[in-house]
């Protein structure tokens, strides 16, 4: 039975590592790279050789031995980079067990690989800009809601705005922040509005930010 082989544009391909991903995290030529984007992307050369995802050997600077360099653990970037304090070699036991950072024994001391390190870091990063976006918007979300039902008793009996004023809540709740803060946009700077009104809607406006302000910082500071 003759099996069909994956054809790759030439022998090369995929069988380095990309020194713009290793250095930066991304590679601005994305899918169309010749170069491996991670390990996981290695594939054997034309004499049949891949480097070992589970370890790289690396010449010291007197170009002695080579030191062995294992995979950091993704969540720690010095994982096993440091003597355990608290491993007794005598018994072989550590009080954190199998679950312990630090190395229990030379033979497990690890030498950081900068292209891990800098996976790491980068995660580390993208995950607290996503965290910090995701509280901004959900801070926002519930600003718009204050300022909309706040903003209700600036027009007590007048049944179209306060119609447009839930609307605008709804959307907000829905997530719609855009809309929300058009409806506000749509009915301040309508010519029929007061002076009054608009100075009422600032005090409003004025305060929710200074609570949107407050909240941020408080995340920021944890």
């Amino acid at each position: 039975m003759q099996v069909n082989q994956v054809q790759f544009p030439n022998q090369k391909y995929k069988t380095q590592l990309c020194r713009h991903f290793i250095t930066n995290g991304n590679c601005a030529l994305g899918a169309r790279c010749q170069f491996a984007h991670g390990r996981q992307e290695l594939r054997a050369n034309a004499n049949g050789f891949q480097q070992n995802p589970e370890f790289i050997m690396h010449q010291n600077p007197q170009g002695a031995l080579p030191i062995k360099t294992q995979p950091i653990n993704p969540m720690i970037a010095n994982y096993k980079t440091q003597l355990c304090k608290h491993f007794n070699p005598q018994t072989g036991l550590c009080k954190n067990g199998a679950t312990c950072t630090f190395a229990h024994g030379e033979q497990e001391l690890n030498q950081i690989n900068p292209y891990f390190q800098n996976q790491y870091l980068a995660m580390q990063q993208q995950i607290k800009q996503q965290n910090q976006a995701q509280i901004q918007a959900e801070l926002t979300q519930q600003i718009l809601i204050m300022i909309l039902s706040n903003m209700e008793h600036i027009f007590p009996g007048q049944q179209e705005i306060i119609n447009l004023l839930k609307q605008g809540q709804e959307k907000a709740k829905l997530g719609d922040n855009q809309g929300a803060s058009e409806i506000i946009k749509l009915i301040i700077h309508d010519e029929q509005r007061t002076k009054e009104e608009k100075q009422q809607y600032q005090q409003i406006y004025n305060n929710a930010q200074r609570h949107y302000d407050s909240k941020l910082k408080e995340y920021l500071n944890q």
